[in-house]
């Protein structure tokens, strides 16, 4: 039976396992990465690993959320330029986005394959959690864009499901290869902008 932990060395266990656990993910993947690779990275046993997560998968999904986090906050902090139109704009936006995303291995590499596998392998709650998480960002990011003065022409659900498509070609870049992935997002990017803002 694992020993009990401090609260203090929860803490620093979680914040190890998240660190380790991004850079076996980002070494191996997702499927092939193991409880055993982490636990022996951090310096735990495999039972201790059960009392932070019920499963490598959800391990992968809060530092898919971290890092998610990370490039939500930088997109909202984006400064708009002040000489281009609405649709330009939300464009560069939506471009800084799925370019920051780019920055992180760990996102590049996530394919239709592991997202399938993912989706299998979480709970439902944890799953509806996480499309939660998604709403919210998208309503701030409405909020934002409002704020610069940007009249939004469609709905909050009709923003974030094609924000959700945008991530969704991105599953399928190795399908399509990286000159007609970045050709087929580019065209994307602006007919979304175009769309949200009524043009």
């Amino acid at each position: 039976m694992p020993k009990a932990f401090s609260e203090h060395e929860k803490e620093a266990i979680r914040t190890q396992m998240r660190e380790k656990g991004k850079k076996l993910f980002e070494k191996h993947g997702l499927k092939k990465t193991s409880v055993d690779e982490v636990t022996e990275a951090v310096g735990i046993s495999k039972g201790a690993f059960y009392l932070f997560y019920g499963s490598k998968e959800e391990l992968f999904l809060e530092i898919l959320e971290q890092i998610e986090k990370e490039i939500q906050t930088s997109i909202l902090e984006f400064t708009l330029m002040p000489k281009a139109d609405a649709r330009k704009n939300v464009s560069a936006m939506l471009k800084g986005f799925l370019s920051t995303w780019d920055d992180y291995p760990l996102l590049k590499n996530f394919s239709k394959s592991d997202f399938d596998y993912l989706a299998r392998k979480v709970p439902v709650k944890r799953i509806q959690q996480h499309v939660q998480s998604d709403t919210e960002f998208t309503n701030n990011f409405i909020k934002k864009i409002k704020r610069e003065g940007i009249i939004v022409k469609v709905s909050p659900h009709v923003v974030s499901n094609l924000i959700k498509s945008l991530f969704f070609i991105g599953l399928h870049r190795q399908d399509l290869g990286e000159d007609a992935y970045e050709e087929a997002i580019n065209v994307m990017i602006d007919l979304v902008a175009g769309y949200v803002v009524g043009e």
